[in-house]
């Protein structure tokens, strides 16, 4: 069809394509970082029996900013739900002597959590290993809130719907200098995971210009 079509037209198509495009992924970018912040705002539950702190990638055993930001939100919390539980997941990553949750569960010891209080989880090696894992250390009725990062919550809520668990979820605040990489990289590991929703909009958005044209 397009070597039929002048040359002008191929041109204007492609314009158009990529102009939609960025368009469509700018606005929902803003959208996700709209709701991300907003995230920051819900507060913990009433009644909470385990908080389930998920993991990031440590180095030579230290708890980087964006982690340290979601472990001291679940410490936080802690303070007012001491019955509570506290699971850390995270498994050995990028050749790590130490499992993340090893490490961010010393990090909880040295800012007052009674070790006695901390499980470790530390076999999953992303997301939904995250929650597949610590799932099956919970058990089915007790009330669980998830601490992650205001970026993740999005994505890391939707893992868990698919296996049909009814967390809840909290964010803690990521640090101004992580935002621009690490809310990029979320924004198209959702893309990854909805690629039908976003080239359906695409072709639906498409379809309405030339309607217009």
């Amino acid at each position: 069809m397009l070597k039929n079509l002048p040359i002008q037209s191929v041109s204007w198509l492609s314009s158009l394509v990529v102009a939609t495009i960025d368009v469509l992924s700018t606005f929902n970018l803003i959208l996700f970082c709209v709701f991300s912040c907003c995230t920051r705002l819900r507060k913990c539950p009433a009644t909470v029996q385990d908080f389930l702190v998920l993991g990031a990638a440590v180095r030579h055993g230290q708890v980087p900013p964006v982690l340290t930001t979601r472990l001291d939100k679940a410490i936080s919390c802690w303070k007012t739900h001491q019955s509570a539980k506290i699971i850390v997941s995270g498994g050995i990553v990028q050749k790590a002597k130490e499992s993340e949750a090893e490490v961010m569960a010393a990090y909880l010891i040295a800012h007052g959590i009674p070790a006695r209080k901390i499980i470790r989880e530390n076999k999953a090696l992303n997301t939904w290993q995250n929650l597949v894992f610590a799932s099956q250390l919970i058990k089915p009725q007790e009330t669980v809130v998830v601490v992650t990062s205001d970026f993740h919550v999005l994505r890391a809520r939707a893992y868990a719907r698919k296996m049909g668990l009814n967390w809840s979820f909290i964010s803690s605040k990521t640090p101004w200098r992580y935002c621009p990489l690490t809310f990029i990289r979320d924004y198209l590991g959702i893309i990854r995971d909805h690629w039908w929703v976003f080239c359906g909009s695409t072709l639906f958005l498409l379809l309405v210009e030339f309607i217009l044209k």
